[in-house]
């Protein structure tokens, strides 16, 4: 049976530590050189084997995946901690933190290190680069891409809660410091791993402003001080109008004009459509779409033009001639796997006729002519771009082609240029009409 510690506020539970009051926590905190924990590896191993209440590590998925996924069923070589082993989890966050607060994607944080290695970690990471509002130039600078940073801030502070540990405080602190200093001061969008622009891919910007809503409103982030709170507000609101700015509007056929959604990065100086990776070209995006859209129905108290932006971008995924009818994406069994891009297939995705099959989305629908759709690609494009609202089909090397059929298998297994999770997502929106508009 495991021993579970009870959550003792502001009381330390770890032998040889110190808890701090959160009213005395200031920014000058951010500059002091957070001390070790325990002196040798038995005494760490002793320390982070302790037993609490559990802390979900969900938010993690993602970067775990990644840093696994090498292995033979995602199984890696190495020891990991238990989800009630919450200081262990903790130690590692505060020694693989980078100097500017952040951390690197796709650490697997759940590994149980010895205190030397962490050590070492730590002092190999020591001259890394910061990364503000620009894009890291560094593979192991700072990013919330992933899952990540984010995510790091509001466990710490969770443990924090359990332990009463300054340190963990102090670490999630920094975390925030840098998720402030991360939002672009002119188009207050948040920049991802790939490209330099407004980021809505991997829910980069969503997970921002989500977590700096509730920084400024949740009680598990009581423990900041009150100032950083009222940053985290001002900064939700400027990238609210981020949002309500970069949705694209486009010109039918007919000559009228509609307002849609949002790409998967934008500039952060014009705030129109750009290029992300090769096969991931200006357009309009669902599955990045319905998570900002979603963002924005969690407000509440949304402005006149909050609703305009929900209102508009729902409706527009409810359009006909945007959900792709009577088909579904299947897998089929190949005579022999294949290693594509290092990732083992026994099959591939195809999609079938299927009449009563759910309605799909395209991850990418076109734009109307008159966006640059050259400018940004990182190689020469080829074929032809759909006529407006269609679904953008394309492949490795800025390749467009016709049909999910002619994309590449590497690209149709390894990427989702589909889903179904709009009939979801609509679903919600019909009860925040009913909430919102209809009343």
């Amino acid at each position: 049976m495991k021993k579970i510690i009870p959550i003792i506020a502001l009381v330390t539970v770890l032998t040889g530590c110190h808890a701090v009051k959160t009213e005395s926590l200031s920014d000058d905190v951010l500059t002091v050189e957070i001390s070790d924990i325990a002196s040798d590896d038995e005494s760490f191993l002793e320390l982070t084997s302790k037993r609490y209440s559990e802390i979900s590590i969900d938010e993690f998925s993602d970067g775990f995946n990644h840093a696994r996924y090498e292995y033979p069923n995602s199984i890696p070589p190495w020891k990991l901690y238990d989800t009630d082993q919450i200081v262990g989890f903790a130690e590692n966050m505060i020694y693989l933190q980078n100097p500017d607060g952040g951390w690197a994607k796709n650490l697997d944080l759940q590994r149980v290190f010895t205190l030397s290695e962490l050590k070492e970690l730590k002092e190999k990471n020591s001259e890394i680069e910061p990364v503000t509002y620009g894009l890291k130039k560094n593979s192991s600078g700072s990013t919330m891409d992933n899952g990540n940073i984010y995510s790091q801030m509001k466990y710490l502070c969770q443990v924090y809660a359990q332990t009463g540990e300054s340190r963990y405080l102090t670490g999630a602190t920094k975390a925030l410091k840098w998720i402030l200093n991360a939002q672009h001061p002119s188009s207050g969008g948040f920049t991802g791993s790939d490209v330099y622009g407004i980021t809505y891919n991997d829910n980069v910007m969503s997970n921002a402003l989500g977590t700096l809503k509730s920084v400024a409103n949740d009680e598990v982030y009581s423990v900041f001080p009150k100032e950083m709170r009222e940053k985290a507000r001002e900064a939700y609101y400027k990238g609210i109008d981020c949002i309500l700015k970069t949705q694209i509007t486009v010109t039918l056929d007919d000559g009228s004009k509609l307002l849609t959604a949002w790409c998967q990065q934008h500039d952060h100086e014009t705030l129109k459509p750009i290029w992300a990776r090769e096969y991931e070209p200006p357009s309009i995006c669902s599955a990045e779409s319905f998570k900002i859209l979603r963002l924005l129905m969690a407000d509440e108290n949304p402005t006149d033009e909050m609703k305009k932006a929900i209102v508009a971008g729902s409706e527009f995924f409810d359009r006909d001639d945007i959900r792709i009818h009577g088909k579904k994406r299947v897998s089929i069994p190949l005579s022999e796997p294949v290693t594509l891009n290092n990732h083992y297939y026994d099959s591939e995705r195809v999609l079938e006729d299927v009449p009563d099959a759910p309605d799909m989305w395209a991850r990418f629908y076109a734009l109307d002519g008159s966006f640059d759709i050259k400018t940004g690609s990182r190689k020469p494009v080829q074929g032809t771009y759909p006529k407006v609202l269609s679904p953008v089909w394309v492949d490795r090397g800025c390749i467009f082609v016709s049909d999910f059929s002619e994309i590449s298998m590497e690209r149709r297994n390894g990427y989702a240029y589909t889903n179904t999770s709009g009939s979801k997502f609509l679903e919600e929106y019909k009860l925040w009409k009913a909430k919102y508009i209809e009343n």
